[in-house]
């Protein structure tokens, strides 16, 4: 009899423990928000600043990274005659023209003709990207001396 009581003690207890998990909900993990878009397909493009440089379109890319910051990445071709270093903003806007994020970078020692790689860091942008306009500006570089 006592082999028995304890099994029937034994049997109560793990239901009664299921049911108290049971009770207490999902045991799943719940997922993260959907994030929107980082871009909405075909990204607008319009270049402003006093450089003597063409971005080139179809080399822009964006992308989040793991800490959460915008990187953008593009080709630049200098047209100057004189080596020239060359700051670039872009400010993104979303399908409404609201402005929702920026970045900047720059290369310095641009040689005239060349065709330069740029990465561009900004905070995540809020919202998606339709359009941007990068604004590409130019000071002369120093010519180096020798000692």
């Amino acid at each position: 009899m006592r082999r028995l009581h304890g099994k029937v003690l034994t049997t109560t207890l793990a239901l009664c423990a299921g049911f108290a998990l049971g009770a207490c909900g999902s045991t799943q993990i719940p997922e993260a928000p959907a994030t929107s878009p980082l871009t909405s397909g075909t990204v607008g493009f319009s270049q402003t600043g006093n450089a003597q440089a063409q971005i080139q379109q179809d080399s822009i890319t964006y992308r989040v990274d793991d800490s959460g910051s915008l990187v953008v990445h593009l080709s630049l071709t200098s047209n100057a005659s004189a080596a020239q270093s060359l700051a670039v903003r872009a400010s993104l806007y979303d399908n409404s023209g609201a402005v929702i994020g920026d970045a900047t970078g720059g290369q310095v020692q641009v040689a005239p003709g060349s065709t330069v790689q740029l990465q561009l860091n900004g905070p995540a942008p809020q919202g998606t990207i339709s359009s941007a306009v990068f604004e590409v500006t130019a000071t002369s570089s120093p010519t180096p001396t020798s000692t």
